[in-house]
């Protein structure tokens, strides 16, 4: 996801008009936007990464998110394409991806007495788990778990499925069309110190 920033249509006459200090008005104006686009990554990750929109568990894509300069006047708010997140990166955008198993018939989710508080698999496998079985329920869904005893309750562990739809959060998009303004504001008080 590319968000374009652009000066209006006078900004080149404007700099050149100044002539040298035309320089120091790009110089500002990139300064301006380098503080900008960090404020704009910490605005994507306090207000969009967390509640509702989407759940953290260990917190790494959101310490990943991260503004910086590209070239002059070229600011990018993301993630780094070498980061050890950047496969999952797409979950800050509005992308939409099926995921499929790659080497067996189903994927295996875990659910229930399987997760901890928060949301990581105690077992990553039902092949893990002694003395569990798969179970067919009354509406076609295939969980795998354990029962205690010949009186326990059936207690799931894994549901199994052919295939998960998963849609991004839009978190990026959002956070930094929230912070517009702020990234302007900050352009504007480079300039300022700059010319003053």
């Amino acid at each position: 996801m590319l968000i374009s920033f652009e000066m209006g249509s006078d900004y080149a006459a404007t700099v050149k008009e100044l002539g040298s200090m035309g320089t120091a008005v790009i110089k500002a104006c990139s300064e301006g936007l380098a503080e900008g686009v960090k404020y704009a990554a910490g605005r994507v990750v306090s207000d969009y990464l967390s509640g509702q929109s989407l759940k953290r568990r260990t917190g790494q894509l959101a310490r990943s998110v991260d503004g910086w300069m590209a070239g002059q006047l070229d600011g990018v708010v993301g993630v780094r394409s070498h980061s050890a997140v950047a496969k999952y990166a797409w979950l800050l955008t509005d992308e939409q991806k099926t995921i499929v198993p790659k080497r067996a018939k189903f994927l295996t989710i875990p659910i229930g007495e399987n997760l901890t508080g928060a949301g990581v698999a105690r077992y990553s496998s039902p092949r893990q788990v002694p003395d569990g079985f798969f179970v067919k329920t009354k509406s076609g869904k295939l969980l795998f778990g354990y029962k205690k005893g010949t009186r326990g309750k059936f207690r799931p562990l894994f549901v199994l499925v052919k295939s998960v739809f998963v849609q991004g959060s839009g978190a990026l998009y959002d956070g930094v069309l929230g912070s517009l303004d702020d990234i302007t504001d900050e352009m504007e008080k480079a300039i300022d110190r700059k010319t003053a």
